[in-house]
């Protein structure tokens, strides 16, 4: 039983030491809420806070703040963007000060823990779009996905060896 419980306790710790955003502001994250239900009435859960992730759509300056669009997704065990292809809709993120939208830009994933402050509307396409607003109390912006190049043993062997280097798709995976 004591093997059992040492386990449990240590996953949970790793867990819990791999996550992006404190402990602190953790534990004031009410995790009954769901994305749907704030974006049917943001002012009835103004002041709770939440923890969302999503894709970067923009980021704008303004005076004295940031403001960044997000595509809402799910997140991970790791409070990391999962199914970067699914959405509920898409939400804004308010932070004091400057963020380089150079580096908070488009199509960067991002954690955030925020205070849920109301709805800002503004223009999407040719309509008007009610965007739930969080006030930025911890926000991790994740590093970019690698893309998948496979590793090939030393004794690979190619017998095709020439092909590689006659069509302008085809790459060889040594990279020769």
């Amino acid at each position: 039983m004591k093997g059992w419980l040492f386990l449990t306790s240590l996953a949970a710790g790793l867990t819990i030491s791999c996550a992006p955003i404190s402990k602190e502001v953790l534990h004031r994250v009410d995790k009954t809420l769901t994305f749907r239900d704030i974006q049917k009435d943001p002012g009835a859960y103004a002041g709770k806070t939440v923890l969302w992730g999503g894709v970067i759509i923009e980021t704008s300056n303004r005076q004295q703040e940031t403001l960044i669009k997000v595509r809402q997704t799910e997140l991970d065990f790791q409070q990391k963007p999962t199914n970067l292809d699914r959405s509920l809709g898409r939400f804004l993120i308010r932070q004091a000060g400057f963020l380089d939208p150079a580096i908070y830009k488009e199509g960067r994933e991002i954690t955030v823990a925020g205070e849920v402050t109301g709805k800002e509307v503004l223009p999407l396409g040719n309509s008007q779009y009610a965007y739930p607003v969080l006030w930025a109390k911890e926000i991790h912006l994740w590093e970019r996905r690698s893309e998948y190049r496979p590793i090939y043993p030393p004794w690979y062997y190619d017998p095709y060896y020439f092909r590689w280097h006659h069509h302008p798709y085809w790459r060889h995976p040594y990279g020769w």
